[in-house]
């Protein structure tokens, strides 16, 4: 007699069948009602606190953006060294840009002490006998300085660098200063030679030759100098291709032309050297002036540092610990610039993931790894990305915009017409994000802070913005919460003379050297970029070679720095040909807050 409670092999089958398949079509029923695509971390507190903002209403921006501290302060820079002040002209036709340009200029002279800014149309008698020295920058001819300051320049008890324009006003005061501007300068400004921009492309300096980029200017005005003249030519423009030397407006060859001249009080510099920076080397020469305007007795130096890019929660272990390692082998300190926080659509599009290094122990392990070997962590951004919005990519971390909106387009100026972003399209600018009071930014840039901290990484001294933009509100709230930022720099029109800024028009600054900029923060300087494998949105491929002919040019500026970042994901051979060929021409690496 059988067993009534033992199944026979078909009924043991069948129970196995349901076993198996009950379970499985469970699963299929409660994820396919919910996801196909179920991550991990998916609607994550973080995912669901971090998706849901959009940007500011762009509607009425041309009258300005809210800027909580604009107008920002005139008085700025270190505490200690040299008092520079920096004079330009609001009201000329090229007001905003000149404004713009007078930040740039006084961001450099902070390396040396603290600076002043004003409107030289303010300018009162005996002011510059307050400073060390004085830089007017000079944009528009039809807006001249006062004659109080020009008077104030021929008394020649102060030095003073002479940018661009206006330099024919000095020699209309000869009769109230009883002295003619050619006897007490060896040269007239009332007789120039004039020379098309777009043939002159090399500049050359201290015996290195140097690119000048030609699309700033129509022409360039400079001075005739004697040969037996007691005028220093300090750079000279060369013009490419021109056998003969530089053809003149007048139809007459010369065969350089003096581009920045001394005698006296005065250094003149005959040309704008503050337009496309990035590709203008004319920058360099002119950040190397300062020396011998501010602090001639500051010793040469050459040093070099490297951060390592976008460390996040989902980045490779492998490959942080193998940069670690080769770094850590040649005796390079590095940085490693990480986002706390890691944020993604699903692969639907449909959701949202997020995580944080909390949920991420291997690649904190990685990071204690690499802080061991020389490593110094700072904090890039909270998200790096920001809301639900493609800002302009993607939305993914390390992809994206934080602290600022971005679009792209067909266009390169405006009027823009947003579309969704290809290789080719240009990145703009279109407006601040939804939460944009410092307040906001602070919490934000806290909470990034917190968790690092709470990962047992430590607390970050340093910040990073993301893609290197922020409002002016970010800004300030980064001055806040950090003493120090590692990075290049935006400044808005109207940070001087308005309560609020314009909204795309900025000056994109790369310093050479360390600043105490105009937002409240010591500035470490990254001048190299980084290597890149493609071309995108317009820029082209940057190879170890590009960055080398860089770190290079830098060495025309006394205290010289070759900084750049790396994206551990790369091939590392890239890096070593970087270590290699900074190290091979003379700069020695280290810590980013030991650079000059």
């Amino acid at each position: 007699m059988s067993d009534p409670y033992t199944l026979t092999t078909r009924g043991r089958l069948g129970w196995a069948a349901v076993v198996v398949l009950v379970p499985l079509a469970s699963a299929v029923l409660t994820f396919g009602l919910v996801d196909d695509d179920l991550v991990n971390h998916q609607n994550s507190d973080l995912a669901q606190s971090y998706t849901q903002a959009g940007l500011a209403d762009l509607a009425g921006l041309e009258d300005g953006v809210p800027a909580e501290r604009a107008p920002f302060d005139i008085r700025y820079g270190r505490s200690e060294g040299t008092t520079t002040l920096v004079l330009y002209g609001d009201h000329s036709d090229f007001a905003a840009d000149a404004e713009l340009y007078a930040v740039a200029t006084a961001n450099l002279a902070t390396h040396f002490g603290k600076v002043e800014i004003r409107d030289v149309a303010d300018y009162t008698p005996g002011l510059i006998d307050s400073f060390d020295a004085a830089i007017y920058v000079g944009t528009d001819y039809r807006t001249p300085p006062t004659e109080a300051f020009v008077l104030d320049v021929r008394r020649g008890d102060t030095s003073v660098m002479w940018v661009s324009q206006n330099i024919g006003a000095l020699a209309e005061v000869d009769e109230a200063v009883g002295q003619r501007f050619v006897d007490q300068y060896g040269w007239d400004p009332g007789n120039l030679d004039v020379i098309a921009s777009s043939d002159m492309g090399i500049v050359e300096y201290k015996g290195a030759s140097l690119s000048r980029n030609t699309l700033g200017t129509r022409d360039v005005s400079v001075p005739r100098i004697d040969e037996d003249s007691d005028v220093e030519v300090i750079a000279v423009g060369e013009c490419a291709g021109a056998a003969r030397g530089c053809a003149t407006t007048e139809g007459h060859n010369i065969p350089q032309a003096p581009l920045v001249v001394r005698s006296g009080n005065l250094t003149f510099v005959a040309d704008l050297p503050l337009d496309f920076i990035d590709d203008n080397e004319l920058y360099l020469v002119y950040a190397d002036l300062y020396y011998e305007l501010l602090d001639s007795t500051i010793e040469p130096i050459r040093q070099a540092a490297v951060r390592l890019e976008d460390v996040g929660p989902e980045s490779d272990p492998e490959d942080l610990r193998a940069v670690a390692d080769f770094l850590s082998s040649r005796d390079v300190p590095f940085q490693v610039a990480v986002i706390p926080i890691h944020l993604d659509r699903t692969p639907s599009g449909n959701n949202w993931y997020g995580l944080s290094l909390l949920d991420a122990p291997e690649v904190v392990e990685a990071l204690q790894y690499m802080q061991e070997r020389g490593g110094t962590l700072i904090q890039h951004g909270t998200t790096h990305q920001y809301g639900y919005l493609d800002n302009p990519y993607s939305g993914r971390s390390g992809e994206d915009y934080e602290f600022y909106g971005y679009g792209c387009s067909r266009e390169a100026l405006p009027p823009f017409e947003w579309e969704e972003c290809e290789q080719d399209s240009f990145v703009s600018k279109m407006g601040p994000v939804a939460q944009d009071t410092i307040a906001d930014h602070t919490a934000r840039m806290a909470h990034g802070r917190q968790i690092m901290v709470d990962a047992g990484l430590g607390e970050p001294a340093i910040f990073e913005t993301p893609h290197y933009t922020a409002s002016p509100n970010a800004y300030s709230a980064m001055a806040d919460v950090y003493d120090a930022r590692y990075e290049q720099v935006e400044y808005f029109s109207g940070m001087l003379s308005s309560p609020t800024v314009h909204p795309v028009k900025t000056f994109a600054q790369i310093f050479p050297y360390s600043v105490h900029d105009i937002y409240g923060s010591t500035v470490y300087p990254e001048n190299l970029q980084n290597v890149t494998e493609r071309e995108q949105n317009n820029h082209a491929i940057r190879t170890p070679e590009t960055l080398l002919a860089r770190a290079e040019a830098n060495l025309v500026v006394r205290e010289s720095t070759a900084s750049f970042y790396f994206h551990p994901f790369l091939d590392i051979g890239y890096l070593e040909e970087l270590v290699d060929g900074i190290t091979e021409m003379g700069y020695t690496f280290v810590a980013v807050d030991e650079l000059r």
